[in-house]
């Protein structure tokens, strides 16, 4: 596969990888010709455990592994506000 037949995506909390699998090989033994070709689309949806930032994701396909890194969401910063009990 290419990086080119990946499809990533975050939706809302959930990592979506879709992709198309093309295969097709042919070789010649003696009197033989043997040709192969395999195809088929997957699709893969993963929850997200916490709240990513999808702008700074990041994919990288190298020797056959999509590698998918999803930076956590900065927390706001809770604000503390005292309440006075009378």
């Amino acid at each position: 596969m290419d990086p080119e037949d990946f499809d990533v995506e975050v939706v809302d909390d959930w990592l979506v990888i879709r992709g198309e699998k093309r295969f097709e090989r042919e070789e010649t033994r003696g009197n033989w010709r043997v040709a192969e070709c395999a195809y088929g689309s997957f699709e893969r949806a993963i929850p997200l455990p916490a709240a990513v930032d999808p702008e700074r994701a990041r994919a990288q396909y190298r020797k056959g592994v999509l590698r998918v890194e999803l930076p956590k969401r900065q927390s706001e910063r809770r604000r503390l506000v005292p309440v006075r009990v009378r």
